[in-house]
């Protein structure tokens, strides 16, 4: 840029000094004020790399929406996918419950059949009935999975039974308990009838084995009766 003092000098050829003075003194304050040319293409450069940053700004959202949209639908996939797991549990849990009833009363069948050829082969039990049955007894209904009516030597037996797959030692006491109260029951309705608990079952721990047989009642497993030691 040309000085104040060379623009001055120029002017004071054609105009008075205070005119040059003047006239140099504008020609400096406008010069100021305007851009040059090495401002605007830098201001052209800020203003690209500005519209640049919004266009990928713009693209990264668009994307951005686009994952939502697909972390939506997976959500729902999962969601169906877990309706889908949840109702074929439902159908499984009454499969599996089908199938326990079924070998629930598949081991009854066979426990009124076992029973009495065993207990016909160790003390000669005639059998006159078998089945399951349900006995009043203190004011209370209780359903037993078999009971066998016959006679051991010509004396009343009344068998009631117990049958499960694994004999524990907490049914072990249960049941004991509800046989000694329907023996007073049976006492009056058969009189001198032997009343006999007796648990039929695939396994049963040492210790229950022993209770069982400690408390007069008896233990049958499909191969034959367990005696005490």
């Amino acid at each position: 840029m040309v000085s104040l003092t060379e623009i001055r000098n120029r002017l004071q050829r054609s105009f008075t000094a205070d005119q040059a003075e003047l006239i140099a003194n504008l020609h400096v304050e406008m010069h100021d004020q305007l851009v040059t040319r090495h401002d605007f293409a830098e201001l052209r450069s800020v203003v690209e790399r500005l519209a640049k940053s919004q266009q990928q700004l713009a693209d990264s959202q668009q994307r951005t929406e686009h994952r939502v949209e697909e972390l939506a639908e997976s959500q729902r996939e999962l969601a169906d996918a877990q309706r889908r797991t949840e109702h074929s549990i439902k159908d499984l849990a009454k499969q599996v419950g089908g199938l326990a009833a079924t070998a629930g009363g598949n081991l009854e069948a066979y426990a009124s059949e076992r029973i009495p050829e065993v207990l016909a082969e160790r003390f000669g039990f005639v059998m006159e009935s078998c089945g399951s049955e349900s006995i009043e007894a203190e004011g209370k209904s209780y359903e037993f999975d078999a009971v066998l009516r016959g006679t051991i030597n010509g004396r009343p037996v009344v068998v009631l039974c117990e049958v499960k797959t694994n004999i524990s030692e907490s049914e072990v006491r249960g049941f004991l308990r509800i046989a000694e109260r329907v023996r007073k029951a049976l006492a009056q309705e058969t009189g001198e009838a032997d009343v006999r608990p007796l648990f039929f079952g695939y396994r049963a721990a040492v210790v229950t084995q022993k209770m069982i047989t400690s408390s007069d009642a008896w233990l049958v497993f499909p191969r034959g009766l367990v005696t005490a030691a």
